[in-house]
């Protein structure tokens, strides 16, 4: 009896470490680094994928000549609140 309640406690432990492994990797593939406006001395921010969607949509973010992701809009202007067509 006590090999098969050390087996679920190994196996519990395995399953917990699997599970914050499989978190940590999702939460760093899913993210990518947004770069300021042009001219802007804001810091580059890492922003989340659903987040990045939401921007690219309405036309917040989009890349620039050497295919970094930049915001569209810095500084004392707003973000853009809705898709622009």
């Amino acid at each position: 009896m006590a090999a098969t309640s050390r087996y679920r406690i190994v196996f519990a432990l395995v399953l917990a470490l699997l599970g914050a492994a499989l978190l940590a990797y999702g939460a760093s593939f899913h993210a990518a680094t947004v770069l300021a406006k042009e001219g802007d001395t804001a810091p580059a921010v890492a922003t989340s994928e659903p987040s990045l969607i939401k921007e690219v949509t309405v036309g917040g973010v989009e890349r620039d000549e050497a295919g970094q992701v930049r915001k569209t809009y810095g500084g004392s202007e707003a973000a853009p609140k809705a898709c622009p067509t």
